[in-house]
C-alpha cells in the first residue's frame, strides 16, 4: 500500500522532481564520477581520455539540473526560497566548482607548459568531486533538518550544513557517482584507462556500502524519524532491496567481464539510491528542527493548483524531448574513446 498523498497534484509534483534528481544522478552523476581518479593519473594521454570521454555529452547532462532547479522555483516556491537561501554559501561553492570544471574543458590544452595543464586538471577534479559531495550533503540536509522558522527563513550558517549525517551522505553520493563514472569508462575505454577504471569500480563499490553502512548507523542515532515511512509502508522496502541487488550485480559484471552493461546497473542503483532518501522524506521537503510544524511539506510549499497545471502540462510536453536529445547524444558519440583524439584534436 502506498501514501495517499502520492496520488493528489502535488504528490505527482513530489514524484516529478524525484525524477529530474534521479535524472541529473544518473546522467550528470557518471561524467562526474569519470574525473575523479584525475590527479591520480601521471600520463597525459591518460588525463585527455578522462576529458574525451565526456566532452560530447557533460553539457547535455546538466540540463536535467537546471530543468530540476526551475521546476523547483515554479511549483514549491517556498523550498526553492529556503533551500537557495540556507544553502546559499554551499549553492555557490557547487556553481563555481562547475563553472571551473567548463573553463578546463575549453583551456586546458591551450598551452603545453605543464604546470598550466596541471593546473587546470586540478581545477577540473574539484569541480567534479565538490558538487559530488554537497549534492549529498544537501538533500541529506534537507530531509534531517535545517533550522527553519515558520515563515520558512533560514537561522543557520554554513557550518550548521556540517553535521554527521549529511556529511555521510556526501560520502554516499560521491562514491555513487565514482561506480557509475568508473562503469561508464569501463564502456568506453581501452588500454590503460580501461585497467585503472576496473580497480576504480571495485574501491568505489565498496566505499560505497561502507558510506551506506556509516548513514544508517549515524540515522538510527540522530534521526530515527527517517524510518518511519518505511514502517509505516513495508512496500518501500523495495527500494533498499533493488539497491542491494544493484550493488552485487554490478561487482558480478565487473568479475566476470560484463562490462557494457555496468552502466545500466549503476544507473538503477543512482536511482534506487535517490527514491531511498525521497520516500524516507515523504512528504517533507526541508525538515525544520525548530518545530516540526514548520516543515515545509508538498502541501504547504506547493504553487496554486492551476499553476501545477499548467506547469504538467509543459513537462509532459517538453520532457520527452530531453530525454530524446539526451538518448540521441549518446547514439552519435557511441564507441570507445582514444586520448589522441576527440575534443581537443
Amino acid at each position: 500500500m502506498l501514501p495517499m498523498e502520492l496520488f493528489t497534484l502535488q504528490g505527482l509534483w513530489f514524484v516529478l522532481v524525484g525524477i529530474f534528481l534521479i535524472g541529473y544522478a544518473v546522467t550528470d552523476g557518471f561524467d562526474l564520477g569519470t574525473g575523479f581518479p584525475m590527479i591520480f593519473m601521471k600520463n597525459e594521454e591518460d588525463r585527455n581520455v578522462l576529458y574525451n570521454v565526456i566532452a560530447p555529452v557533460w553539457d547535455g547532462n546538466e540540463v536535467w539540473l537546471i530543468a530540476g532547479g526551475g521546476m523547483l522555483f515554479a511549483a514549491f516556491p517556498a523550498v526553492y526560497a529556503a533551500s537557495f537561501s540556507g544553502f546559499y554559501v554551499a549553492i555557490l561553492l557547487v556553481l563555481w566548482a562547475l563553472i571551473g570544471r567548463a573553463i578546463a574543458f575549453e583551456y586546458r590544452n591551450k598551452s603545453e607548459s605543464l604546470t598550466w595543464r596541471r593546473t587546470f586538471d586540478f581545477i577540473y577534479w574539484i569541480g567534479n568531486v565538490l558538487p559530488a559531495i554537497l549534492f549529498g550533503v544537501a538533500v541529506g540536509n534537507a530531509v534531517v533538518g535545517v533550522p527553519i522558522d515558520k515563515d520558512g527563513a533560514y537561522l543557520g550558517d554554513f557550518f550548521t550544513l556540517l553535521r554527521p549525517v549529511p556529511l555521510a551522505m556526501g560520502l554516499v553520493s560521491l562514491f555513487m557517482f565514482a561506480m557509475h563514472g568508473a562503469a561508464y569508462l569501463l564502456r568506453k575505454t581501452e588500454g590503460s584507462v580501461f585497467e585503472m577504471a576496473k580497480k576504480y569500480a571495485v574501491i568505489s563499490a565498496f566505499g560505497y556500502l561502507a558510506a551506506v553502512i556509516l548513514t544508517n548507523v549515524l540515522a538510527l542515532i540522530q534521526a530515527p524519524y527517517l524510518y518511519e515511512n518505511y514502517l509505516k509502508y513495508p512496500i518501500f522496502f523495495i527500494v533498499p532491496a533493488v539497491m542491494l541487488i544493484s550493488w552485487i550485480v554490478y561487482l558480478q559484471f565487473l568479475k566476470s567481464g560484463n562490462y557494457e552493461k555496468m552502466v545500466y546497473v549503476s544507473s538503477v542503483l543512482s536511482g534506487a539510491t535517490v527514491l531511498n532518501v525521497a520516500l524516507a522524506s515523504f512528504p517533507v521537503f526541508i525538515r525544520s528542527t525548530i518545530n516540526p510544524e514548520y516543515s515545509l511539506t508538498v502541501f504547504n510549499s506547493a504553487s496554486s493548483e492551476l499553476t501545477l497545471k499548467v506547469m504538467l502540462i509543459v513537462t509532459i510536453i517538453f520532457m520527452p524531448l530531453v530525454i530524446y536529445y539526451t538518448r540521441y547524444a549518446y547514439k552519435v558519440f557511441a564507441g570507445k574513446v582514444k586520448g589522441d583524439t576527440g575534443y581537443y584534436h
